[in-house]
């Protein structure tokens, strides 16, 4: 059976084009006519050719399907996460910002109570009283940096404004989901993406165990975490994940891990 594709604008403007194109030479053809008409038919007709490939070029279409793009870092995130557990780690991760070092976030999967001791990026284990446990690069902060080199992106430092800085990603830039909201409830952030394209993801990870979620995080549930610790300064966890298949449904609840 063959997969029903979504046409933009752009692509049935095209189409649209070539096929007036083509009507418009059959009636010249028809007509017959050596004349003037004849000639501006046949050349009407060219030009709304070359117009609509011009335009086709423009079309965005879906070169790969997002069910096949969201399968491609379940691997990943399940195997760092049994890394983990196999260390004796059932902590959720934390992702810490970086005061004006490089990378801006670093994710700590902790060994116990986080205490707010410095990381070191160069090290994969920290072993610091307050902060022990798996050091890494958080599986989104690629994405993010690639969205600030494409897109412009400045995280804000002020909460409203970061929480619509996450619709516009993820919505917008990314397309990912058909809307997004951001909102505070209580100590929390919670992001929910409406008709998420990438659940196949979701479904893969969370089949071997919804803590992969919070430990690790896929680079979706990532990148939020990286803007949120970035852009308010503080340790922010993944600490709950609800998804709803059957309307591809993502809700993402991230609380603050400051040091205790």
């Amino acid at each position: 059976m063959m997969r029903k594709q979504e046409y933009n604008d752009y692509f049935l403007s095209g189409a649209v084009l070539i096929g007036l194109s083509a009507l418009v030479i059959v009636v010249a053809l028809v007509m017959g006519r050596g004349d003037m008409t004849g000639a501006v038919l046949v050349v009407s007709g060219i030009a709304c050719f070359v117009g609509g490939l011009f335009v086709l070029t423009l079309s965005k279409g879906e070169p790969v399907d997002p069910a096949y793009v969201g399968i491609l870092p379940a691997a990943g995130t399940i195997n760092l996460s049994r890394v983990a557990s196999d260390l004796g780690l059932m902590g959720d991760g934390i992702y810490i910002p970086q005061k004006g070092g490089s990378p801006s976030v670093l994710q700590l999967v902790p060994a116990g109570s986080f205490e707010g001791a410095d990381l070191k990026g160069d090290f994969s284990f920290a072993t610091e009283k307050g902060s022990t446990g798996l050091v890494m690069i958080p599986q989104g902060l690629p994405l993010l940096e690639q969205i600030r080199r494409d897109a412009g992106l400045v995280v804000p430092s002020s909460e409203p404004k970061v929480l619509a800085s996450l619709k516009e990603v993820c919505s917008e830039i990314l397309e990912i989901a058909e809307s997004t909201t951001a909102v505070r409830s209580g100590e929390s952030i919670v992001v929910r993406l409406d008709r998420y394209r990438l659940f196949s993801g979701c479904n893969a990870v969370r089949a071997e165990s919804p803590k992969c979620c919070t430990m690790i995080g896929c680079p979706v549930c990532s990148l939020i975490a990286c803007m949120l610790a970035e852009g308010l300064g503080r340790p922010c966890t993944l600490s709950r994940t609800e998804a709803d298949e059957k309307n591809k449904q993502l809700t993402l609840i991230y609380t603050f891990a400051d040091a205790s």
